[in-house]
């Protein structure tokens, strides 16, 4: 992979959960395009730091403890017609409150970045008088990343 900005990416969303958590899993899906992304996030995984304290040694000795894979913020214009914020919103606090979401990222290369997430919040955001109005969705990601390279 070469250096590359974010300029054409796209995110879409499914319901439905991969039958493998690979690239062959998450290809079987059938994603949902969000519209109006203005920006996204960072994301990846992080461990969690353990210590321990013998006092006979007064050092501290450290180790890696469970892993979080974080929380991701994706900014929108808000378009309550668009398929895939009518379907954060359903996730975040309606009918699929409780799905953890599929979620496909196409760089402009098209190499993809697959994840599983639940959808804490989606919101609007007002602004100034030459501001659009926005909305903004928080995605926990649950497991790893699936990186795929450009075909």
């Amino acid at each position: 992979m070469t250096v590359q900005t974010n300029a054409s990416t796209s995110i879409a969303v499914s319901v439905a959960a991969p039958a493998t958590h690979d690239a062959a899993g998450f290809n079987a899906l059938t994603f949902t395009a969000i519209g109006e992304i203005v920006s996204t996030g960072e994301k990846g995984g992080a461990a969690a730091l353990v210590t321990h304290s013998p006092l006979d040694t007064r050092t501290v000795a450290k180790f890696k403890g469970s892993v979080n894979y974080g929380s991701y913020a994706i900014s929108l214009a808000l378009d309550l017609a668009d398929a895939g914020q009518i379907l954060l919103d359903s996730l975040a606090i309606g009918a699929s409150i409780d799905v953890v979401a599929s979620f496909e990222e196409t760089k402009q290369d098209g190499s993809k970045e697959f994840y599983r997430a639940i959808v804490m919040t989606y919101t609007r955001v007002g602004g100034t008088i030459d501001a659009i109005i926005g909305s903004n969705a928080t995605l926990e990601i649950t497991d790893s990343i699936v990186d795929v390279a450009a075909p």
